[in-house]
């Protein structure tokens, strides 16, 4: 990804290009889907991630949207249901890029964890 966090990157073909790389495992030899501009193929990406215990949400704010995957938490101690705890977020102006900077940032904690870079 270079210098620039997720959280920097523009909606448009490099992001939708990094997409299918750190997402898809395909390296974009030609033209890739609109990840970041569309909401079908953004929702593509959610499906790509979407794997137990993750779960997502997405949030309409006054300024964009606000993507979030979750992970199961500590239990409460009161309650039998899982409580989900925030794993990352990240903001967009529009649904898909925000899902396509929160997949970036959930690809990216995933190889720190498996000690890829």
């Amino acid at each position: 990804m270079g210098s620039l966090k997720p959280s920097e990157l523009d909606a448009g073909g490099y992001l939708d290009r990094l997409i299918e790389l750190k997402v898809f495992g395909r390296k974009p030899v030609a033209d890739v889907p609109p990840y970041s501009t569309d909401d079908g193929a953004a929702e593509r990406v959610i499906a790509q991630l979407n794997r137990p215990p993750l779960r997502w949400m997405a949030i309409r704010e006054q300024n964009g949207w606000t993507f979030s995957w979750r992970e199961p938490g500590a239990p409460d101690a009161e309650s039998t249901a899982t409580r989900y705890v925030r794993l990352i977020s990240a903001t967009g102006s529009t649904r898909p890029l925000a899902i396509c900077r929160a997949a970036l940032k959930l690809t990216a904690t995933r190889e720190t964890k498996s000690g890829r870079s």
